[in-house]
């Protein structure tokens, strides 16, 4: 009787999240799209190198400064990648910046360490960022490695596509999964 209790407000209150929105309706969509594009066409500050839009509709990155000493290599395959990764957290209407620091070693140009500045609070959205940037690549056209440490400030937008319905038994099968 004990078990039941305790699962009874939990089935009620698991519905009541998922039907929670931070956003809604055409119009913020508008307006997120509105504020992604200003995003990607922002101005160089600081150390700040990099820009990357992420969700489950594209993945784009805009390179701010120092264009003439650095490049991200192309990777549409692992693009792709994370977009389709994305889709499995749209479960939810939320937009998150999130702010890395990358060092890179100064004789090959690969990736030295990484260190979120500001996380986004949702741990596997970190964790898929920190993947996402281990399998970038430099190319370096002067043939100097510069700059060594810059930053790089993602854009992840969540997109509730799935009726609660569909993902509570997603959520569910998960459990199953990891039992």
């Amino acid at each position: 009787m004990k078990k039941l209790t305790f699962l009874l407000p939990l089935f009620l209150i698991i519905p009541l999240c998922f039907s929670c929105q931070t956003t809604g309706g055409k119009d913020s969509w508008d307006s997120i799209k509105k504020e992604n594009d200003e995003f990607l066409r922002a101005e160089d500050r600081g150390t700040e190198t990099f820009r990357v839009l992420l969700s489950s509709d594209g993945y784009k990155v805009v390179q701010l400064k120092n264009e003439k000493t650095i490049e991200r290599a192309p990777d549409d395959g692992g693009d792709k990648f994370m977009i389709a990764e994305m889709e499995k957290y749209d479960m939810i209407d939320e937009v998150r910046i999130g702010v890395v620091s990358v060092w890179l070693f100064p004789d090959s140009g690969a990736i030295n360490k990484i260190r979120s500045q500001r996380p986004t609070n949702f741990t596997e959205i970190d964790s898929l960022i920190n993947d996402d940037i281990m399998r970038w690549n430099f190319r370096f056209p002067k043939k100097v490695v510069e700059p060594t440490k810059f930053e790089i400030i993602y854009r992840v937008v969540l997109r509730k596509k799935l009726s609660d319905e569909q993902i509570l038994n997603s959520v569910q099968e998960k459990m199953k999964e990891d039992q």
